[in-house]
């Protein structure tokens, strides 16, 4: 029986005791009747549980087949560097026979596009559209260096050591590239970002012949990379009749795809972008010599014939999901097990780990709590740091195990809560997690097991399980989002890390 078959047995145990019990104790309580209360026979009590913080750095997190890629740079003073680079394959349109340029081909112009995530504003006075870009952190106005590459890493959608298996890249996987970029200038986004306009060129490469305006049908703004043609047509075009263009295999390992690297500029106070990379692709805008019925009798000797008319063309290479994050993070600054301060980030930043009841004795807190009632962790912000990217909501979970805590089981996201609370001031102020029923397992239990290191991280969609077997916690993290606590020191008086635990008993 595999470990997660047995975890979910136990907590379908636990939960039938407690169902049970609760039975049990409501009959018991409809027999003594409502004197139960007036004869002192009833009581109810709260109890202020121990605990043990510290900060754990993050030192890779699986890369790939993620639903959003980080792009840029990004840093501050609290939680440091943070890069975000990305690796995909392209996918060619057309194979062998079907992949041609025609006569006198010459490349017009080569874009990568990537949609930016927007949300649509109402229209400006000039009845266009207004977008404003989502999921971006840091300082827009500073620009920061995007190169693009060649990848000479060939991306594997399977494992090599196990075929049967999914491959698995990591954020700090290192990757080849080329030596000569195919683009690279300094770059900050652009919400109006909506057209590219292509000069269309006769064989010399030099007349221009027509300008095309193009706009996406979905009219949001992308990003746009030029990259060199004569790079591109030495690649693409000049041995377009090669075995290397003969099937979509022969072609992923000729070209293996593209490296799109941030870097630095004058400083790392620039922005990250969220995308999804769904429908980014790579465009080759060309123009060639094709024959054409005409009525125009060119030597005046009164016989028509064909004509030879420049055609516009374009090939589209859709990126594919063969794909990885790079992440690059300098947090030296962090101070693991620091004295006061909680530092939680994702993108393989840092979380923090919670040991409870620290030097309680459990067995009697045992026996003079009959029924958990109610059981609350709280996390209170640190509102003096200068970090201003706290995340929506906070995730817990058993650490040791990497496994789900039983109230994700039974309660699900939305009853154990921790979405970011604010202040009276619209300021970030704390997190509360619900976790009764783990509580419960804790106290019911005479299994020190069942006792387990809490983690606590930057919460992400693929955190939740998915089925009542889904135990396992999924490494996935995408959000450069953090924010700084307090831990359990009791100078912070009533902002210490606390997990309160709420019980009702029959005295004695």
């Amino acid at each position: 029986m595999t470990t997660k078959v047995v975890t979910f047995l136990k907590y379908v145990g636990f939960f039938s005791i407690v169902f049970f019990t609760i039975v049990s104790c409501e009959k018991e309580i409809k027999n003594i009747g409502v004197d139960i209360i007036d004869n002192n026979k009833f009581s109810i009590g709260d109890f202020v549980a121990e605990t043990t913080t510290s900060t754990e750095n993050v030192l890779r997190v699986p890369a790939n087949g993620l639903p959003q890629y980080l792009l840029g740079v990004y840093s501050d003073a609290e939680f440091g560097a943070l890069k975000g680079s990305l690796v995909s394959q392209i996918i060619p349109p057309a194979v062998g026979d079907l992949y041609t340029y025609g006569e006198n081909a010459a490349i017009d112009s080569v874009i990568i596009y990537i949609p930016y995530q927007v949300t649509a504003q109402d229209d400006a006075d000039d009845g266009k559209p207004v977008f404003e870009i989502d999921s971006i952190i840091g300082n827009t106005d500073q620009d920061f260096k995007l190169s693009v590459y060649e990848l000479e890493t060939f991306l594997n959608t399977l494992d090599p050591t196990d075929p049967s298996k999914p491959m698995v890249y990591y954020s700090d996987k290192v990757f080849q590239k080329s030596s000569t970029p195919f683009f690279t200038e300094n770059f900050k986004v652009n919400s109006n970002d909506t057209v590219a306009y292509i000069k269309r060129y006769m064989p010399d490469g030099i007349t221009v012949y027509d300008t095309d305006t193009i706009k996406e049908t979905s009219s949001i703004p992308t990003i746009k990379l030029p990259l060199n043609e004569a790079m591109i047509q030495q690649l693409f075009v000049d041995n377009a009749s090669g075995s290397e263009f003969s099937s979509v295999d022969e072609f992923i390992r000729y070209f293996r795809g593209f490296y799109l690297e941030a870097t630095a500029t004058n400083s790392n106070e620039s922005h990250l972008i969220s995308l999804s990379m769904a429908n980014s692709k790579m465009t080759i805008y060309y123009s060639n010599d094709e024959d054409e019925a005409t009525d125009e009798d060119k030597d005046g000797d009164g016989v028509t014939g064909e004509g030879v008319v420049r055609v516009k063309q374009s090939y589209n290479f859709n990126f594919g999901t063969t794909r990885s994050n790079v992440l690059e993070r300098d947090n030296s600054n962090i101070q693991e097990s620091g004295p006061d301060r909680l530092y939680v980030q994702g993108a393989a930043g840092s979380l923090a780990t919670i040991d409870l009841f620290e030097g309680q004795d459990l067995p009697e807190i045992r026996e003079n709590m009959y029924l958990i009632t109610g059981a609350t962790l709280t996390f209170f912000v640190d509102q003096n740091a200068s970090s201003n990217i706290a995340p929506g909501r906070l995730f817990i979970y058993n650490y040791e195990d990497n496994e789900q805590i039983l109230d994700m089981m039974t309660e699900g996201i939305a009853t154990v809560g921790a979405s970011l609370e604010y202040d009276d001031d619209g300021n970030p102020y704390k997190y509360v997690f619900s976790i009764t029923d783990y509580i419960s397992q804790v106290l019911l239990s005479e299994d020190p097991d069942e006792l387990v290191t809490i983690g606590i991280k930057v919460y992400n969609p693929t955190d939740s399980p998915t089925s009542t077997v889904d135990t396992t916690i999924k490494e996935y993290s995408w959000s450069p989002k953090g924010v700084v606590l307090y831990n359990q020191n009791p100078d912070f008086e009533d902002k210490r890390v606390k997990l309160d635990i709420f019980y009702s008993k029959i005295n004695n």
